[in-house]
């Protein structure tokens, strides 16, 4: 069992007790004392107590909130060097998404300025697909031997010549083909539609495909009773957050075409 300590919906570090990590919450931060729905019989989170009129924050995560339809994504700044401060990052390509952490984190050693961030989201099957599993798991193992300069006699010479900057950028172009292959718009079936729903009087966006279907963008529960909206809805309310001028919290975690049809929508139409 793992507790990750969230800020904002970046993982910042993974604990193997509850203990160890509200230890390792940063002191700006505060606690994390209201737990979540129960999974197994634990909580799945702890979200910190808002201060007056502000939302509250997730705070420590159990990886078993995956049950619960939280998934976590690899995302790295395209930002130019030096000119962004990652609090949040806003330019940043999304690499891969899966509801396994361990394998992410360990792809995140070997992409420079790249973080796991967490968020419930519609499933992505190819991040949990074994053969992406299996050779994933091959490939950050041989990565992380190759990074590395094997101890020798000081009379022999290096196997490999190459400087450990150089080893970290090999690395590097590996890790990010291997991703791309698997997550690239190219092997993802058929596109992203944004889709406005109605339920009651609040008008949403969705995105199709979406597994659970039943989730907006901004992370609300639609109704049964939700249907698509026809753009002639008198007194409708759109949702602040799915439209793009309300922060999502926490963020919502979307691979990269999701992304990109939902950025596209709310540009279009002028949110």
């Amino acid at each position: 069992m793992t507790y990750l300590v969230i800020d904002g919906a970046r993982v910042v570090s993974a604990h193997r007790t509850l203990a160890s990590a509200r230890s390792g919450e940063a002191q700006g931060l505060g606690h994390s004392t209201e737990p979540g729905p129960s999974v197994g019989g634990v909580p799945a989170w702890w979200a910190r107590t808002p201060q007056s009129g502000e939302v509250a924050q997730l705070g420590i995560l159990r990886t078993a909130a995956t049950e619960l339809g939280f998934r976590f994504e690899l995302r790295a700044c395209q930002a130019p060097a030096g000119s962004c401060n990652h609090r949040p990052c806003t330019a940043y390509a999304t690499w891969a998404v899966s509801s396994r952490y361990g394998l992410l984190s360990e792809f995140a050693a070997f992409v420079p300025l790249s973080w796991v961030w967490v968020g419930q989201r519609s499933d992505d099957p190819r991040g949990d697909d074994p053969q992406f599993l299996t050779e994933g798991q091959a490939l950050v193992d041989r990565l992380r031997a190759d990074v590395r300069q094997p101890p020798r006699a000081i009379e022999q010479p290096p196997n490999d010549t190459r400087t450990l900057e150089e080893r970290a950028q090999a690395a590097h172009a590996l890790a990010v083909r291997f991703l791309a292959r698997h997550f690239g718009p190219g092997s993802e079936a058929g596109g992203v539609v944004v889709r406005p729903v109605l339920d009651g009087q609040d008008l949403h966006l969705r995105l199709d495909p979406s597994i659970p279907s039943y989730l907006a963008v901004c992370g609300t529960a639609l109704s049964g009773g939700c249907r698509d909206a026809t753009g002639f809805e008198l007194g409708a309310r759109s949702c602040d957050r799915c439209f793009g001028r309300a922060p999502i919290v926490p963020s919502p975690v979307l691979g990269a075409a999701e992304y990109e049809a939902w950025t596209s929508y709310i540009h279009q139409s002028g949110s």
